[in-house]
Parts: C-alpha cells; sequence; structure tokens
C-alpha cells in the first residue's frame, strides 16, 4: 500500500461513520453530539421566540419519518417544528404546532427523543421551508 493508498482508505472510513446514526442537539450556543435528556430539556427550557435561542434535536441518518425537530418558546407558550429527512417525500414540509403549552412541548420532545417519533405530526399545520 503506497503512501497515498493509507490516506484514500482512512478517508473512506471517515465517509462511512458520517453515515452512522446519532442525536445532536443544537442550540444558538453550542452543539452536543449524543445528548442525555437533561440537556435537551435544558435547551427547551431557555427557547425564545426571537430564535436567538431555540433548540434543534435530531437524529441524523436514522430513516425515520422526522429527523429533526425545532422549539422555541415564550411565556410558556412554545411552537414545535417537526422536519422530514431529504431523503423523505415531504421534504421541504414544516409540520407546525403552534401555541402549545411548556408541558406538552415537553412530552412531544421526550416521545422524539426516546422513541423516534412525533405522534399525529401529518395532523399538524404544514409550513413550506424557505431555500
Amino acid at each position: 500500500m503506497g503512501f497515498f493508498d493509507f490516506f484514500k482508505r482512512d478517508q473512506k472510513h471517515q465517509e462511512q461513520v458520517s453515515k452512522d446514526k446519532y442525536w445532536v442537539l443544537t442550540t444558538s450556543e453550542d452543539e452536543i453530539i449524543d445528548p442525555v435528556w437533561e440537556q435537551v430539556k435544558g435547551a427547551i427550557d431557555h427557547a425564545t421566540p426571537d430564535r436567538s435561542m431555540f433548540a434543534s434535536l435530531g437524529y441524523m441518518h436514522s430513516g425515520i419519518e422526522i429527523e429533526v425537530i425545532q422549539v422555541v418558546g415564550e411565556d410558556h407558550v412554545y411552537r414545535f417544528e417537526a422536519l422530514p429527512p431529504k431523503s423523505s417525500d415531504d421534504y421541504g414540509k414544516i409540520f407546525v404546532n403552534d401555541g402549545i403549552s411548556y408541558e406538552e412541548t415537553l412530552k412531544l420532545c421526550e416521545d422524539f427523543y426516546k422513541h423516534q417519533r412525533v405522534v399525529g405530526f401529518r395532523n399538524l399545520p404544514i409550513e413550506k421551508k424557505k431555500f
């Protein structure tokens, strides 16, 4: 094996790893790979309506119907968004549950985190993602 073959092999390995399933929690301040529930809950607690503080939780490369959820809130009233993956026919749609309580928001996020699903998302109003 030549010197350059070694780097090509290593690059192929890195490409394979990036396609593995993993959780990512993103806020305006940080990005955490494989967060624990307490970190997710903390991000939801700090979400604000002007999107200067938001919580986005994704189960990347998972092949599930909803791959990312996002939350913003104000005075314990929240906006919950569910986003399908690029591979979905629903890509570009944002399924929105607006004006929900903190408890409802927490339940939706916990269900997604524990069970990788958003129950009833197809019954939610749809907004189109702006590209």
